[in-house]
């Protein structure tokens, strides 16, 4: 499966606002993204679509299995960008 840019980030920040606080809120996420949480629950809910996160309207949610591995594709080929782009 795709994602766009914007998604990717979004299933990043969850991703690493899970590792450190357990399940994530939208405040949280809001914070974290410096957007504001009418827009991330809009994203939140195309996320659940494509089966990347469990989430419940004004619960904290969290990322499927799936999404835990394609937050780590996502996170690796960041890296790997990042060090093709210094080196």
């Amino acid at each position: 499966m795709t994602f766009s840019a914007t998604e990717e980030n979004y299933i990043k920040a969850i991703y690493h606002l899970q590792i450190a606080n357990g399940k994530v809120s939208t405040n949280q996420l809001s914070e974290e993204m410096h957007i504001k949480p009418a827009s991330v629950t809009d994203m939140l809910k195309k996320l659940q679509t494509k089966k990347v996160i469990h989430y419940q309207p004004y619960r904290s949610f969290e990322l499927t299995e799936n999404g835990s591995k394609t937050a780590l594709e996502i996170i690796r080929k960041h890296r790997l960008w990042e060090y093709f782009l210094v080196n």
